[in-house]
């Protein structure tokens, strides 16, 4: 592992770096035995440079569909809305106006952090700060008017419309906040099976999950998460769940470089392909 003290600092030469927090790099080797910095669940989308090619991961091609779930648990957030570029530019406004912090670095640390809910965020970025509850309330409190008007896409809603006609429970599962996960829900008008937010002592993660089987009276394997972000792939592994990573926010080879055993599709309109040959079923 590689730290420096100017983004412009020169690296040793000779070798592939991976830049995975600020000022910190890993080589790929560092990668293959565990050695990442705290925290060691975030990244975020950089290039990459001079990849080895024993190291790029691909996705490998499906020689079956795979198993369609009882219930499916999809995040919310650049999962089934693309709300992340509007999240990111308002998290980076509350770090420039709060901490000073210069934009483009504030969006780096907003997106290296993704997929926790934005107190622990700031706990992450600027831990022990005494402004983070302050400033986690003014994000939280700007969410509303700037994502509530945002609506599923054709194809996802035409995915998700797939699913249910087989059987498959619907779940939000999102470390948004909870009235705000509910007024997605009444925007949207689609049939989801159960909503889940983050509060009152629910969270993405074993919460949701542990709730879920209950609710619908299925076994853990009966579950499977979609998530876009590389903590939603953690929680998934820590869960024992199988997981399906929406590339995006971040990149395909950043999801199949950290979780080379899991698929990941370009958008969350191809995932009821993996379980259907809808192709034959329309034809």
């Amino acid at each position: 592992m590689v730290k420096i003290n100017h983004l412009s600092s020169n690296l040793p030469p000779g070798r592939a770096y991976l830049p995975v927090f600020l000022n910190t790099y890993v080589t790929f080797a560092d990668v293959d035995r565990g050695l990442l910095p705290y925290p060691i669940t975030m990244d975020f989308q950089a290039p990459v440079a001079h990849v080895p090619s024993s190291h790029r991961h691909h996705n490998r091609v499906l020689s079956s569909r795979l198993a369609p779930p009882k219930v499916i648990l999809c995040d919310l957030d650049g999962t089934l809305i693309d709300t992340m570029p509007i999240l990111a530019d308002l998290a980076t406004d509350v770090l420039e106006e709060m901490y000073g912090m210069e934009r483009g670095l504030a969006r780096d640390m907003y997106l290296t952090t993704c997929g926790l809910p934005f107190i622990q965020q700031l706990e992450a970025i600027c831990p022990g700060d005494a402004r983070n509850q302050a400033a986690s309330d003014r994000f939280e409190a700007a969410k509303p008017a700037r994502c509530n008007s945002a609506k599923l896409s054709l194809d996802t809603r035409m995915a998700l419309q797939e699913m249910r006609d087989h059987g498959v429970r619907i779940v939000v599962s999102s470390n948004n906040g909870t009235e705000n996960v509910h007024t997605f829900i009444k925007h949207n008008n689609f049939p989801f099976d159960l909503a889940l937010g983050f509060g009152n002592g629910l969270a993405k993660g074993k919460a949701h999950v542990e709730l879920a089987m209950k609710h619908f009276a299925v076994a853990r394997e009966d579950l499977m998460f979609v998530g876009d972000s590389l903590h939603d792939g953690v929680i998934a592994d820590q869960e024992r769940l199988r997981f399906i990573g929406v590339a995006g926010t971040f990149s395909r080879e950043r999801f199949s470089l950290k979780f080379p055993k899991h698929t990941v599709v370009d958008r969350f309109g191809d995932i009821s392909s993996l379980f259907w040959n809808l192709a034959a079923a329309n034809g």
